[in-house]
């Protein structure tokens, strides 16, 4: 069986067992190396505390005969002479006591207090001895360390019982918990593979984990977006092909015409080359529009920013348009912008009011008139472009790549639906405010503001 040791179950299974061995490693280093000396240094703390209470009352018999006995401990009292005042034992002293040692030691440790071991070796055992001095009186407190080789035997015996025991119990735990918690990604991993297939209508399920809730959420969000470029790409290939079609269909039946009928006549082949560079143009204008989005998507397109004055190039725009007889194009100004000076890029910005221009032509009213209007907004210069046709019923995607309208009063063959797209794609380089504004029957505004 082939086992992946980088898969997280695995990992998990791993670190949890490693972590629960090097707890049983310190509990027994805890419990059997150590547990001599916490156990001494138990006894000695104690001692010290009955020490001194001892050394406050050594006067009092009753005391140090009642704190002898609950405590198991040997009290001796003496003055500098070596009279014993006090024993708690029958004889004189322990015969491990020795009085000149206890002095010696006191006087080592500069008159304080002071512990130190005694080794018993008829009984192979110890006893800590606590002495100090008060009043040119010695006070000696002593107990027997008792001998822990039987206990510490026994302990080590059942931690070797429990550390199996605890270490497969872990191992089982840790392979329960490693499955619940990979399960929901293992689920993510397929829905995720299904998603790479093509099949955009996975719905990438939710667990009790916060994170994992997260990441599903984020890849259902990437799953809708994909699912709409999909049939926004669709949509392209299908209005591009057709935009593409229509003209060179022209151009090879009027190229045919002239081959065949009117190569020698040149009024007539005038006029029938004339469609063919028109259809041609229209070629030409897709394939920049397109080219012009993908640099504008992937950060290639720099700005030239310069000063110049955006009513001019307005008022240039709408004479290129005013070749169409039938429309109307009516520039509205306020009083105080009679001359309106802007730093941006002149040729994208041109490019940006030709194209909103161009779409408000495409979808016009019944009254034939586009409005472009030029407005102080707290001293913000902001442009509309606004007409009164029919409105748009759905304008949250209007400004994305591909978008085209569905609506029925949408004019045959106007674009591609990449004009919106590079508009938005160019204000946002230029850090502009941007929108539109329409009411179905009463009309679209687009408009941006000039920083």
């Amino acid at each position: 069986m082939n086992i992946k040791l980088n898969s997280i179950k695995n990992k998990f299974i791993i670190y949890f067992t490693m972590f629960s061995i090097a707890i049983f490693i310190i509990l027994w280093i805890m419990q059997v190396v150590f547990i001599q000396a916490y156990y001494k240094s138990m006894i000695e703390n104690e001692l010290i505390k009955i020490g001194k209470d001892v050394t406050r009352n050594y006067k009092d018999i009753d005391l140090l005969d009642e704190t002898s006995y609950k405590n198991s401990m040997n009290i001796l009292v003496f003055d500098e002479s070596g009279d014993i005042k006090y024993s708690s034992q029958s004889s004189d002293k322990p015969a491990y006591i020795d009085l000149n040692l206890a002095i010696t030691n006191l006087e080592r440790n500069n008159g304080n207090y002071t512990t130190y071991t005694v080794k018993i070796p008829k009984f192979k055992s110890e006893s800590i001895v606590y002495s100090n001095k008060v009043d040119n009186t010695y006070i000696i407190v002593s107990t027997n360390i008792e001998p822990i080789g039987g206990a510490t035997k026994v302990l080590s015996n059942q931690l070797i019982y429990i550390t199996i025991i605890l270490i497969v119990l872990s191992f089982i735990i840790s392979v329960y918990i490693s499955k619940k918690f990979v399960k929901p990604i293992t689920e993510i991993t397929n829905t995720s593979k299904e998603l790479g297939k093509g099949n955009y209508n996975v719905v990438f399920k939710q667990s009790e984990y916060e994170e994992i809730n997260n990441l599903a959420s984020s890849l259902n969000y990437s799953a809708n977006e994909l699912k709409k470029t999909d049939g926004l790409r669709k949509e392209l290939i299908a209005n591009v092909s057709h935009d593409i079609k229509t003209p060179l269909t022209i151009i090879r039946a009027y190229s045919e015409m002239i081959k065949d009928l009117s190569g020698d006549i040149k009024e007539k082949r005038d006029e029938h080359l004339s469609v063919i560079i028109s259809q041609a143009d229209l070629l030409t204008k897709l394939t920049d529009d397109m080219m012009d989005l993908s640099k504008l998507e992937t950060g290639t397109t720099k700005l030239n920013i310069e000063q110049y004055n955006i009513i001019t190039q307005i008022d240039d725009i709408l004479n290129s348009f005013r070749c169409f007889q039938e429309y109307k194009f009516i520039l509205s100004i306020e009083d105080n912008l009679e001359e309106c000076f802007i730093r941006a890029d002149k040729i994208k910005i041109y490019q940006v009011l030709y194209n909103l221009i161009s779409n408000a032509v495409n979808f016009v009213g019944d009254d034939k008139t586009v409005y472009v209007n030029l407005l102080n907004k707290n001293n913000i210069l902001k442009i509309e472009v606004k007409d009164n046709g029919k409105g748009i019923k759905d304008i949250s995607e209007i400004f994305d790549r591909y978008y085209k309208s569905n609506d029925k009063f949408r004019k045959s063959g106007c674009g591609t639906g990449l004009g919106l797209s590079i508009v938005k794609n160019i204000l946002e380089l230029h850090k502009f405010k941007y929108g539109v504004d329409s009411k179905i029957g009463i009309g679209t505004t687009f408009w941006f503001e000039v920083m």
